[in-house]
């Protein structure tokens, strides 16, 4: 009788061993960024100066460069502005794609490097006037209801810049493409709504 006892005393000694030791696995947190997203306005943040036919021009802070943005981001999907998504997968996978058509492009990975700061590994697919692609750091996220925000820099073509300064003076001003780089660097705040 005391050997059967001791038997069952090892025994659910044992089993609590064990037991204590099985604990829940911590559940992974998931991305709030994770979606699909349209973007919605875009801004400079910073004014840009470049040199053109009348010396100097100067694009003010504020200015709205919301399609330029689009173009050069979405311009690899053909789509309507209004229904071209970015995708930010759970997989850390990036697609460009269009809700009306179905269409997507793998466009590269993201990465949440901290909670205000958020990388977009775009590949030479969804960026074709890049060989190697582009890396673009959006700082100072916040993420309010469904409407995530922040400001990047990215180096925009000449000739996008050309088309703005046209439009800005209705014709008037044209860039000098002798003396501006073939890509300008652009600091601007990018508003994208989740969808």
């Amino acid at each position: 009788m005391k050997t059967t006892r001791l038997i069952m005393l090892a025994f659910l000694s044992v089993s609590l061993v064990f037991l204590s030791g099985c604990k829940d696995d911590p559940e992974e947190e998931v991305s709030p960024y994770i979606g699909d997203y349209i973007i919605t306005s875009a801004a400079l943040s910073e004014s840009v100066t470049l040199n053109t036919n009348i010396g100097e021009f100067t694009v003010p802070a504020g200015t709205d460069i919301t399609q330029m943005i689009i173009q050069a981001l979405l311009g690899a999907i053909e789509c309507v502005p209004e229904s071209s998504l970015i995708e930010l997968r759970e997989d850390f996978s990036m697609f460009l794609s269009c809700s009306t058509s179905g269409t997507e492009l793998d466009a590269g990975t993201w990465e949440e490097q901290s909670v205000t700061v958020i990388l977009l590994n775009l590949n030479s697919t969804a960026i074709p006037s890049s060989p190697s692609g582009m890396v673009l750091t959006i700082s100072n996220v916040t993420l309010v209801s469904n409407v995530l925000s922040g400001t990047t820099t990215v180096p925009l073509p000449r000739e996008m810049l050309a088309a703005v300064i046209e439009l800005l003076s209705s014709g008037q001003v044209h860039l000098d493409l002798e003396n501006t780089p073939v890509v300008v660097p652009v600091t601007f705040t990018i508003v994208l709504a989740k969808q």
